[in-house]
């Protein structure tokens, strides 16, 4: 995420007290993220759906909401660290409030993640005023995050096949899972980063846009510098590959309570590259584009389309609890004013 996008997403959302403007792309992914629901709920047989519905225990599913809000904490106490190394010291209570409103962004308001690493952006940089330095935590959290997640794929998958399972689009999983890993390997290269911080400078002398440039080279030599830790490397990495762990396991827990005949390491590796889809801005918070997905991987096991589609709207179900616990809180606390904005 670079400073340009966080003040695209900022200028695009009005917070409380004003009309809330969408930008062409918005609107865009909110078609899109509807229009891709509606056409695989449409597709869907509605008994099937029903039998889906009816064979889960769904006595089992409060363990799935107990691990959401479980990795929204665990997420919330690797940003501490994260800004704890910078000289930035916050409570994990207030930061797990600040990850509950990200959360609600991005699940309602256009813009993918990026929205919801804005609005905890807003939050604490109304306290530390170096939005910059702020900015590059989020950032060296969301690499550390996505590193974590494409490695823990790539192992599941491989240990996936190993256990005999060689249908092509575990193949295909590797490869795109591979690709992505390599990506953000680069991008966390000291040596990538100080070229890529010169090459901002030099292009904002060129464009005229020498603040934004400026504000992106900082955000990247930050990066680099919270790379050079060592000690916090490790800490976020095995905070990453417990967050993935216990995620991972509550999808489970609707897969079990489902009857699903999936084991939990291909589980593991369908849900990396279910939550790889979920990044990208197609659709807001991947409505509708998981769901594709999640019909895609599961078909190569046999599970029906309706079965697929219930996995998906239980396991995610959670995530949007949390978005709208952080939505209450949003609506509680004190209105977010234009001079607050990077």
């Amino acid at each position: 995420m670079t400073t340009q996008n966080a003040e695209h997403i900022v200028s695009d959302v009005k917070l409380p007290g004003s009309r809330r403007r969408l930008s062409l792309r918005g609107l865009v992914q909110a078609i899109i993220g509807i229009g891709a629901l509606a056409l695989v709920v449409m597709r869907s047989d509605a008994h099937g759906l029903i039998e889906a519905l009816r064979n889960t225990r769904v006595a089992y599913l409060p363990l799935a909401v107990g691990a959401s809000f479980a990795v929204t904490w665990l997420m919330a106490y690797r940003w501490r660290a994260i800004l704890a190394a910078r000289g930035l010291h916050f409570e994990t209570r207030r930061l797990f409030a600040y990850y509950l409103i990200g959360i609600f962004f991005t699940s309602f308001v256009p813009g993918g993640g990026v929205s919801g690493d804005v609005a905890r952006l807003i939050y604490v940089g109304r306290e530390v005023r170096d939005k910059a330095l702020v900015l590059s935590t989020l950032v060296y959290e969301r690499l550390v995050g996505v590193f974590t997640l494409l490695l823990i794929g790539l192992a599941a998958t491989l240990m996936t096949r190993a256990g005999g399972q060689t249908d092509p689009i575990i193949y295909a999983s590797e490869a795109i899972l591979a690709l992505a890993f390599i990506a953000i390997a680069t991008l966390m290269s000291g040596y990538v980063s100080s070229r890529l911080a010169r090459l901002f400078r030099a292009n904002g002398r060129r464009f005229r846009i020498v603040r934004v440039a400026e504000a992106a080279a900082r955000t990247l030599e930050s990066i680099s510098e919270l790379r050079r830790d060592g000690a916090l490397l490790f800490r976020a990495s095995t905070l990453s590959v417990l967050i993935r762990i216990v995620w991972g396991l509550g999808c489970y827990v609707v897969a079990w309570a489902m009857g699903l005949p999936i084991g939990l390491l291909t589980l593991f590796a369908f849900i990396s590259l279910v939550d790889l889809v979920r990044l990208m801005p197609i659709s807001v918070g991947g409505l509708g584009v998981r769901e594709w997905a999640v019909i895609a991987l599961f078909a190569t096991l046999g599970i029906t389309r309706e079965q697929a589609l219930t996995f998906s709207i239980l396991a995610f179900a959670p995530i949007y609890l949390n978005a709208i616990v952080g939505g209450l809180l949003y609506i509680s606390n004190a209105s977010v004013t234009r001079a607050d904005l990077p």
